[in-house]
C-alpha cells in the first residue's frame, strides 16, 4: 500500500507547478505586449523598451516552463527547469515591483494612476507565477535532495541486468 508522499508522488505536483507557473507568465507577456502595442508604452523612453523586454523574457521562460516533464527527468533537466523557474521568479516579481514603486513615485520618469484592468490582471498573474513557481522549485529541491538507485533493482534488491538483445 502505497503512503501517497513518496518521491515518485512529486513529478505530478511539478508538473502542476510548471504548468500554472507557465501559464501565468505568459499572461504577464502579454499583459506587457498589450500596454507596449495598444496602450502605445512603446513611445514612452525606457519604459516602454522594458515592456517589450518583460514581454520577450515573460514568454520565453513561460513557454520553456510550458515543455513536459516526464517520469525519467534527469537531474540537468531539473536544474534547467529550476533555473528557468527562478528566472520567471526574478520576472514577475521585478515587473510586481516597478510596477508598485510607479504607483507611489515616478519610475525612468513615468508614474502610473490608478488600477485599470490590465494592472489588476498583471498584479494577478505575478503573484500565481511567483507563488507556483517558488512552490515548484521547494518540491524540484526535495526531490533532487534524495538519493537516487544508480541501477535499477529486482524483486531481491539485486542489481537488474539490462535486457539483452532476444529479450527485447
Amino acid at each position: 500500500m502505497k503512503s501517497g508522499h513518496g518521491p515518485g508522488d512529486r513529478i505530478p505536483a511539478l508538473g502542476v507547478a510548471r504548468f500554472v507557473g507557465g501559464i501565468a507568465l505568459l499572461v504577464v507577456g502579454g499583459v506587457h505586449l498589450e500596454q507596449y502595442t495598444v496602450a502605445h508604452f512603446s513611445v514612452i523612453p525606457t519604459i516602454g523598451p522594458l515592456f517589450l523586454v518583460n514581454f520577450i523574457a515573460g514568454t520565453s521562460l513561460g513557454l520553456v516552463l510550458l515543455i513536459p516533464l516526464r517520469r525519467s527527468a534527469r537531474p540537468g533537466r531539473l536544474l534547467f527547469d529550476s533555473l528557468a523557474a527562478l528566472a520567471g521568479i526574478g520576472v514577475a516579481a521585478g515587473a510586481m515591483a516597478a510596477l508598485l514603486i510607479s504607483e507611489h513615485r515616478p519610475l525612468f520618469g513615468f508614474m502610473e494612476h490608478g488600477y485599470r484592468l490590465e494592472i489588476v490582471i498583471a498584479i494577478a498573474a505575478e503573484a500565481v507565477a511567483i507563488a507556483s513557481l517558488g512552490v515548484f522549485l521547494a518540491i524540484a529541491n526535495r526531490r533532487a535532495d534524495q538519493p537516487r538507485a544508480l541501477t535499477p533493482r529486482d524483486r531481491t534488491g539485486k542489481a537488474a541486468s539490462p535486457p539483452t538483445a532476444s529479450e527485447t
